[in-house]
């Protein structure tokens, strides 16, 4: 019979436990991460606003996510009522600061105004108007569509008096497939430009 060899059995263990390693270290690779990106929709109408409509201020005060969407694992919604969270598809960041910032570009962009603020960048001057929202819904859908569900008020600076308290609910033109997390990212930036350019009409109006 042959005699147990201490030092192949540490060998052979040294090599599993690599190999085992590298396995983690390969699922670990797979992880990948996305971020809401603003857009900047070419418009005749921001070419032709005038100087007095480019002084506009605007704060963003808040904006509110579900609790689930605080998660970094990216959501989406299944038949059966059931919340389904990404094992290796992530958010870069807080999904709530990245929509704070996206929108605060987008609207820069609308409104043709730096004057734009945030939580994290406040205004040096009281704005003239801040803005409030909250996102009751922001994933892909059971049915393949993504979804963006809003409520927002906008209150005037000297008055203190909400002058626009409204809802909004924005659907991805095409059906997403469940894998396919880069086109369901990229559709929730589309969503929220379009939301972007709700508010920014809106503003415009009563200006």
């Amino acid at each position: 019979m042959r005699a147990f060899n201490p030092a192949s059995f540490n060998v052979a263990s040294l090599v599993i436990t690599m190999v085992l390693l590298a396995g983690c270290s390969s699922s670990a690779d797979a992880v990948r991460y996305y971020l809401i990106e603003p857009v900047s929709p070419a418009s005749s109408e921001n070419q032709e606003m005038s100087p007095d409509e480019k002084t506009l201020s605007l704060e963003i005060v808040d904006l509110e996510i579900p609790q689930y969407l605080e998660r970094l694992q990216i959501a989406s919604r299944r038949p059966d009522s059931q919340l389904v969270f990404a094992s290796t598809h992530y958010w870069g960041e807080s999904l709530r600061k990245n929509l704070t910032r996206s929108l605060a570009r987008n609207l820069t962009n609308l409104l043709g105004t730096a004057a734009i603020g945030t939580p994290a960048n406040r205004l040096n001057s009281p704005p003239d108007y801040r803005l409030t929202v909250y996102v009751e819904q922001f994933e892909r859908g059971a049915n393949g569509y993504v979804q963006l569900l809003t409520r927002w008020q906008l209150i005037h600076r000297e008055t203190g008096k909400t002058v626009i308290n409204s809802s909004n609910k924005y659907v991805s033109e095409q059906q997403i497939d469940a894998r396919d997390f880069s086109g369901t990212v990229l559709a929730m930036s589309e969503l929220l430009g379009e939301f972007s350019q709700t508010i920014a009409r809106r503003i415009e109006d009563i200006q």
